[in-house]
């Protein structure tokens, strides 16, 4: 299994910034940041094809969390733009993928 200490995540947003989506990544997970860091500038690029704005940040992974339920929050604001968190979490009952995303931009979306 490899080891995974960074993860990244693209957002687009609309010009006026009412709708924001997760957008796919060339490469989700990293053994380094500095490898997930230095991929991001690649990765804004390919994904700003479109009538969208493109916000990307690389975010810590503790390794050992690989076999165990993570949930990704991420909020994009004027003031610190793109913000994502990781942590550690129950997971929920049975086999079930959760996903909440939240709009307007400025409040937080939820991935299980």
């Amino acid at each position: 299994m490899e080891h995974i200490a960074a993860i990244m995540l693209l957002v687009g947003c609309s010009h006026g910034g009412l709708t924001c989506e997760e957008l796919p990544t060339p490469q989700v997970a990293f053994e380094t940041m500095e490898d997930c860091v230095g991929a991001l500038p690649a990765a804004l690029g390919g994904a700003g094809a479109g009538k969208r704005i493109v916000h990307g940040r690389c975010a810590v992974v503790d390794p050992a969390w690989v076999e165990e339920d993570v949930e990704i929050d991420w909020r994009l604001t004027r003031k610190n733009g793109l913000e994502v968190h990781v942590r550690q979490v129950q997971p929920p009952a049975g086999d079930v993928i959760v996903a909440d995303n939240t709009h307007p931009a400025e409040t937080a979306a939820r991935m299980h």
